[in-house]
C-alpha cells in the first residue's frame, strides 16, 4: 500500500488530504512525501530505499496551495503524484 506523509506549514496543513492519495494510489508500493512549506530549501527528490520501495519527495507550491480548497488540493497532490510516478517508471 502506498505510504503518504506530510511536511507542512500550519496555515496548509488542513488541506493537505494524505489519506485520499494512499486511498487513489491504491495497493501501489511506494512512499511519498508532500512538502507545502513557506521555503525554497525543499525540493523535490527520488531514490529507492533500502526496502527497495521507490520513495519520492513532491513540493507543492505553497502560495498556490494557501489560495485553494480542500478539493483543489487533493486533485493537485493526485496530479503530481501521478506524474511523478510516471516519470518514474
Amino acid at each position: 500500500m502506498a505510504n503518504v506523509t506530510l511536511a507542512a506549514n500550519k496555515e496548509v496543513c488542513d488541506l493537505l488530504d494524505y489519506e485520499y492519495v494512499e486511498h487513489q494510489l491504491g495497493d501501489l508500493k511506494v512512499n511519498i512525501l508532500f512538502s507545502c512549506v513557506n521555503t525554497d530549501d525543499w525540493s523535490d527528490e527520488s531514490w529507492i530505499n533500502a526496502e527497495g520501495i521507490p520513495s519520492h519527495i513532491i513540493k507543492l507550491p505553497y502560495h498556490k496551495v494557501i489560495n485553494m480548497n480542500k478539493e483543489q488540493v487533493r486533485k493537485l497532490m493526485l496530479e503530481k503524484a501521478q506524474e511523478r510516478l510516471q516519470q518514474a517508471a
